[in-house]
């Protein structure tokens, strides 16, 4: 498919168009867990425009860092222009640390703060796996698997090159992460436990990042990884340790009937 198209006069983007899509269904998916929690939609807007800008800076830093090393950023600035390009799970790892500040200075310590990132959880998840077949539409080498002659190989002429055919790792992330988005969407009502929901996704995304790693063309770093392994690791652990504290101190879900309403959440 053409990274580009026209449309009488005007040029789209397929990815972009595909992406703005996938927008909508986000949108409802989280503004129908916030609904489920008894929370205001309004938090979600607040938190979007809040989350984009660092999401945006923190995939662009990101992949800087994988394709130039940690001196970029001793001119951290500018160093999205000079490597141009951006990391799905640097974006992610930005989107989590915003939600927690946004939970923590909003709700404080309440579980009124846990049913937020609850309320998000599935939407970063789903959001993640749809934006990887953005990354296919767009025809993203990164994005790509090993050369390969098989069936399922695809040529990705703009980024790659004509004459090579590799695996489609950008659709083998979405078809896992959507699955695992389908399996945290069926149990979400079964887990006890505020924070679960958002501890499971945080598991989930980086253990599946982590097991389809070695088959994507990405720099490596020290003893032999790329830095999303090193962060999907890093993350993995953080989240089965989030998981247990939430487990055995996290509260139970609040059976409240209608949206909050009051200005202090």
């Amino acid at each position: 498919m053409q990274p580009t198209f026209y449309v009488g006069p005007f040029l789209f983007s397929t990815s972009g168009a595909w992406c703005g899509l996938c927008l909508f269904v986000v949108a409802w998916v989280a503004r129908s867990e916030c609904h489920r929690h008894s929370l205001s939609a309004r938090h979600l807007g607040y938190f979007t425009l809040g989350a984009a800008p660092l999401m945006a800076a923190g995939g662009a830093l990101a992949h800087a860092v994988d394709v130039g090393g940690w001196k970029v950023l001793s001119y951290w600035f500018y160093a999205p222009a000079a490597y141009p390009g951006a990391s799905f799970l640097g974006g992610a790892l930005a989107c989590w640390i915003a939600a927690g500040l946004y939970a923590r200075v909003v709700f404080g310590r309440t579980s009124r703060a846990l049913a937020f990132l609850d309320a998000l959880a599935p939407a970063i998840l789903l959001i993640y796996g749809l934006g990887r077949i953005g990354c296919h539409l767009a025809g993203h080498s990164t994005c790509c698997g090993r050369p390969s002659d098989a069936w399922y190989a695809v040529v990705y002429p703009y980024t790659v090159g004509v004459d090579v055919r590799v695996v489609p790792m950008a659709l083998v992330e979405a078809a896992l992460v959507l699955g695992l988005f389908t399996w945290l969407w069926s149990r979400r009502r079964r887990m006890s436990r505020s924070g679960s929901v958002f501890a499971w996704h945080w598991i989930l995304l980086s253990l599946e990042r982590l097991c389809v790693e070695p088959w994507r063309l990405n720099p490596r770093h020290a003893f032999g990884m790329t830095q999303a392994q090193g962060l999907s690791m890093a993350l993995l652990i953080s989240g089965i340790v989030f998981l247990r504290w939430i487990t055995v101190h996290g509260p139970r879900p609040e059976r409240i009937g209608g949206t909050d309403h009051s200005s202090g959440s």
